[in-house]
């Protein structure tokens, strides 16, 4: 059985564009249930995955709910450090997109070393 404690920190690894299909959905969903069970969790947005972050997102195309806008939530929930891409941060910020949580800008390999002293990680 695995140990997930509240002292495991789970890395999700975020890979896929919002809105292209519903495993946007799924993200977030793997995302609340493990907050809801009191794990610590990293997450990781990798390239144009920051963008399910955006603010103005209208989510009703990709035939997902209102209430999409769960990653605000997330830090409410559990203990949360969320990453970028540094260079995706900056396309962000440069294109006035807005984002649902504080992230902090990392380099690829940088993140990579970070995920991997989890205890656990999920590509989602």
């Amino acid at each position: 059985m695995t140990d997930l404690r509240p002292s495991a920190r789970l890395a999700l690894l975020v890979r896929d564009r919002p809105y292209s299909r519903r495993a946007a959905r799924a993200d977030l969903d793997t995302a609340l249930a493990a907050a809801a069970m009191d794990i610590e969790i990293e997450l990781y947005f990798l390239g144009a995955a920051v963008l399910q972050l955006a603010d103005r997102r209208d989510p009703a195309p990709a035939l997902l709910p209102p209430g999409y806008r769960g990653w605000s939530a997330l830090p409410e929930l559990a203990e949360v450090q969320a990453f970028a891409e540094q260079e995706w941060l900056q396309r962000c910020e440069r294109d006035g997109i807005d984002l649902l949580l504080p992230l902090q800008g990392l380099d690829a390999a940088a993140m990579a070393e970070r995920w991997r002293a989890c205890r656990h990680a999920l590509l989602l």
